[in-house]
């Protein structure tokens, strides 16, 4: 206390000294002579120390000699304050450059100089952007402004770190209001709010505010009649709390702007003595790495000040390389020639809560400035066990929570483009300084050669050689790393062969992610990683085909294989009981051991919607005759889970799983609370951004159930003869509904349908064939139809549609855009009760529809844009559809000729036709399950025959029928010749598509 006293004794002496307008006020002189004789000889701590050495109650003595010595200084700080009545104190301005800067600054000051309107301003930048020098910048311009606009201009440092109680000290000390010493802040609120009360119009400044408090609670009064409070931060969080509206945010330095402050700083004469173009070249480059922080700049330039005032009349550029390169060793940089700038990023780093500094120094493992996927760094932190314990979904949460944090402190800044995915990424100097602080835990290294055993420090915890070109695993060496706990390899290449014994000594290894690499084996020391928590091999590029056995790894909670072609499944797959999260999403996998599913009690989330030439992945039902593969019926036994991403055989199988969900006080329940789901097929755009959260895609099939929570449904490649939709299940939460090629239906949605649909926001429909209207009319003629969500109507390529509610009128309040290509027929409605309207199209359609209907839209704010058809829109993925009766067998769909279909026994296609039939002849009445790998070799085969065009020449045609074996009338032919037969006959029939395709055959 007696020392924090002094500080602020000292700080009035201080700001007594600086230059005023007006006379000199000789009892302000006396009073600051006295305080500095007084701080000087009767303030010395060490010496109060010894005074009350070898009392016989030294405690007693101190105690009375600190509470003599306290009273003294608050009747010298209180009469300090009496004899300087100034308006407020002049703070050091600092030079601000940059355009942006300075219309910021005027933006500020506009705002402050308003009497009326907002009483907070708030200020936030990361550390050493410019925030102070802005603030001080506006506290010296209202000193300077008009004595009417303020009576009294205060300026607060608020201390570092400091609570409601030591933010009410630091303000009161200011204003020379002694507050109680009582631990009850309310009382001092009041007796803070009274003493600014009777400073009428004051603008009071706040500057580096860590923790935020209401206003009231710290005891400033109501913001009206010309009273303002300026806050800098660099939490937003703090800024939030403190009341004001969206605040100034001060960004960094253009490359441009820093190149003129570095060289205002050093002068220009001191920039002369750089005689190598190739050395400021290499110092712009330097710049650019500070990312446009003004703080980092200056010290940057007067680091290179320091070097010429040593050598005024020798070239420095040997001096100033070796300064640079000291640079490039960034951390080592930052901490001693930036100790400034690094000792405001460690109180930053220090008000971080515990459990998210380590999420901090984990971001240092990515390159830098490269933009950072939230989604995986949430899971990195989780895999590694830094966000505690509890379901993947909770766990994520709490990530959020400190991701959010990271953001909120200026470690973090968004890096997203627009439609992608979240992402984040580092400042340098914010990276330079996690790995200073993180020292020998963490080990990042770029380029081509995996650095030796004898490179890695002892104490290495986590390890990053991300987007490198490392060409094997090789240690060169035997190593022993026990303490490391993450390991990430991903984008490189690694196609060379790699130590078997590479794993050996990292027994503690927690994550490894093998991720966007050419791998296709792994050494068989990975069996050896008993702790391992995640292993990642995301879209390897070559086939994987030697994977080691993966039963020692009982621990393993995330296995990913999406993207990735697997030769076979791992063994040891049953032995994995703790698996929380397996992903085969866009998994390359023909055979997949479904019965391993059913150990994993532990699962929380199952990703299985395969690549679209894969047939391993697709969920049918025990109820079905002959089928041996994933059942439904299983699922509800996986009672954890809460995400899950399948392709359904049917909807028949689809409402089974339905049926078999546990059952709950809602209608329609669903135990995932987030799914995406094929139901009859799947299409070539898989699981692409296209696919939102919670959505069904059902192909081949107007009859569906939505679970609760189905926010998009699609519906796709329906037959003519299916002329309605028929949904039943939970409707309140669909946004979305999007129709593509349903030929049978010639309206979309009944009146009651809409009604139904009360969160419905965007309609898209394309291809329907058939499609006369979009909503089909009421018996009564000029009604009203009315939705208060829909917000979006998209129509593509209806050759018939007419109208959209046959011309009714049509009152959507929220509707905002209307998409129309390819509908020459179409007539829009008359609208009501909407606001502003985009309608994009043709020109030819639109000019076309307004000479049809003469002022349809008069009086409305309608705009029609004319634009080509998005790709999104015109797009026809290839859609791959299920057979219903015999679920092992997928078929091609009406945009490639059919390859295989049993139907009730019929056949369609031309020459692939005449294959099949000999085929089923051979095959006969043999069980489907027992030659499922010949039929799904035949599919493979056949989907290459089907991306030709049918040959115009029919001998070529003919050369595809195949013998059919003749079988014993007493014997049937057992399934082993079978499969003989049909191997042979598909050899001879890989030849002739050979020969199809080498003699440039004519096509039609």
């Amino acid at each position: 206390m007696l020392r924090w006293r002094k500080e602020l004794l000292e700080d009035l002496i201080r700001q007594s000294e600086q230059p005023m307008d007006g006379p000199v006020n000789p009892a302000l002189s006396r009073w600051i002579n006295k305080a500095k004789a007084y701080a000087r000889d009767e303030l010395n701590i060490e010496e109060l120390k010894k005074r009350t050495r070898g009392n016989c109650c030294p405690d007693i003595e101190a105690g009375l000699v600190i509470d003599k010595k306290l009273n003294e200084l608050d009747g010298l700080i209180k009469e300090g304050h009496q004899k300087f009545q100034a308006k407020g104190y002049r703070q050091p301005e600092i030079n601000i450059i940059g355009n942006a800067v300075e219309q910021l600054k005027c933006d500020i000051w506009q705002r402050v100089s308003q009497v009326e309107g907002a009483g907070t301003i708030c200020i936030h930048g990361i550390a050493g952007v410019g925030k102070t020098a802005i603030a001080a910048a506006i506290n010296n311009q209202a000193l300077s402004a008009p004595d009417e606009l303020f009576d009294f201009v205060i300026w607060v440092s608020v201390s570092d770190l400091a609570d409601l109680w030591r933010v009410q000290e630091d303000i009161s000390a200011v204003i020379a209001e002694k507050l109680p010493a009582d631990p009850n802040t309310v009382n001092r609120a009041g007796k803070l709010r009274a003493a600014l009360t009777g400073k009428k119009k004051f603008l009071l400044i706040l500057d580096s505010m860590w923790q935020g408090y209401s206003p009231c609670d710290i005891g400033i009064p109501e913001l009206t009649g010309g009273r303002k409070l300026i806050v800098t931060s660099r939490l937003r969080s703090v800024l939030d709390s403190m009341g004001g509206n969206k605040p100034f945010v001060i960004k960094p330095l253009t490359n441009d702007d820093a190149w003129t402050l570095f060289k205002h700083e050093l002068g220009t004469d001191n920039l002369s003595k750089l005689s190598s173009e190739i050395l400021i070249t290499r110092t712009k480059n330097a710049i650019q790495d500070l990312q446009g922080v003004p703080l980092a700049i200056k010290n940057l330039a007067q680091t290179l000040k320091n070097i010429c005032q040593k050598n005024p009349r020798t070239p420095i550029d040997a001096e100033w390389k070796e300064e640079l390169d000291c640079l490039s060793r960034s951390a080592t940089f930052l901490e001693n020639r930036n100790r400034e700038l690094f000792s405001s990023l460690q109180s930053s780093y220090q008000n971080l809560r515990a459990e998210t500094r380590p999420c901090y120094l984990f971001c240092a493992l990515y390159p830098t400035a490269h933009p950072i996927e939230t989604k995986e760094l949430i899971d990195y932190w989780m895999w590694e066990g830094l966000l505690g314990s509890g379901t993947l979904t909770d766990m994520r949460s709490n990530g959020r929570r400190r991701l959010n944090e990271l953001l909120d402190a200026g470690f973090l800044e968004n890096a997203s483009e627009v439609g992608e995915e979240v992402k984040v990424k580092m400042l340098n100097l914010i990276r330079d300084m996690a790995l200073a602080v993180a020292g020998e835990q963490l080990f990042v290294q770029a380029g081509d050669t995996f650095p030796s055993g004898s490179a890695w420090p002892e104490a290495v915890v986590r390890a990053s050689f991300m987007r490198n070109q490392l060409r094997a695993l090789k240690l060169r060496g035997s190593y022993s790393f026990n303490s490391i706990s993450t390991l990430l390899l991903q984008d490189n290449s690694f196609d060379m062969n790699h130590d078997s014994d590479f794993f050996d000594g990292m027994t503690n290894l927690k994550v490894l992610d093998l991720s966007h690499t050419n791998i296709s084996s792994l050494p068989n020391s990975l069996s050896n990683l008993t702790n391992l928590r995640a292993l990642l091999l995301r879209n390897c590029l070559n086939k994987l085909n030697d994977l080691p056995s993966l039963s020692n790894l009982k621990r393993l909670n995330v296995l990913d294989f999406s993207g990735t072609q697997l030769e076979q499944w791992p063994e040891g797959l049953q032995m994995l009981k703790n698996i929380r999260r397996l992903d085969l999403t866009q998994c390359k996998l023909d055979i997949f051991p479904a019965s391993c599913v059913c150990d994993y009690r532990q699962l929380e989330e199952l990703l299985m919607i395969g690549d679209i030439n894969s047939s391993g992945c697709v969920w049918g039902s025990n109820k079905l005759r002959d089928w041996n593969e994933a059942c439904v019926e299983w699922l509800p036994d996986l009672g954890h889970l809460a995400v899950l991403e399948l392709v359904f055989l049917n909807a028949s199988v689809f409402k089974s799983y339905m049926k078999s969900c546990p059952k709950s006080t809602d209608h329609y329940p669903h135990p995932a609370t987030r799914f995406k789901f094929f139901v009859g097929g799947f299409h070539s755009a898989g699981v692409d951004s296209n696919l939102y959260e919670n959505s069904i895609t059902m192909i081949g099939d107007g009859s569906i159930v939505l679970p609760q929570g189905t926010l998009v449904l699609n519906l796709m490649k329906c037959k003519d003869d299916v002329t309605s939709l028929k949904m039943a299940g939970c409707f309140r939460d669909l946004t979305v509904l999007d129709v593509f090629e349903f030929d049978g239906l010639t309206y979309l949605l009944t009146l009651d349908m809409l009604h139904s649909l009360g969160n419905l926001r965007k309609i898209r429909v394309r291809r329907c064939k058939n499609m006369v209207g979009i909503i089909q009319p009421a018996e009564a003629k000029g009604t009203v139809i009315s939705h208060s969500s829909l917000a979006e109507l998209v129509l593509f390529d209806l050759k018939c549609l007419d109208s959209v509610c046959d011309r009714q009128v049509l009152n959507c309040k929220r509707l905002t855009r209307i998409e129309v290509w390819r509908c020459p027929l179409l007539g829009l409605p008359k609208l009501v009760g909407t606001g502003p309207i985009e309608i994009k199209g043709e020109r030819e359609w639109w000019d076309t529809f307004q000479q049809r209907n003469p002022g349809i839209f008069e009086g409305y704010p309608i705009r029609f844009k004319e634009a080509p058809v998005p790709p999104e829109v015109s797009s026809s993925p290839r859609v791959i559809s299920l057979d219903r009766r015999t679920p092992n067998y997928p078929i091609i769909s009406s945009n490639h000729p059919p390859v295989l279909h049993q139907s009730a026994g019929i056949v369609d296609g031309a020459a692939e036709s005449k294959l099949l039939r000999n085929v089923e002849k051979a095959i006969g009445k043999t069980a489907p399950h027992k030659v499922v790998d010949v039929a799904k070799t035949f599919i493979r085969l056949y989907d290459s025959v089907s991306r030709l065009p049918c040959p115009a020449d029919r001998g070529i045609q003919e050369k595809l029928d195949l013998p059919v074996p003749k079988k014993d009338k007493k014997k049937k032919l057992d399934p082993p010749h079978y499969i003989m037969w049909f191997s042979s006959s598909l050899a001879r029939s890989s030849k002739i598509i050979t020969e199809i395709r080498t003699r440039n055959v004519p096509y039609l």
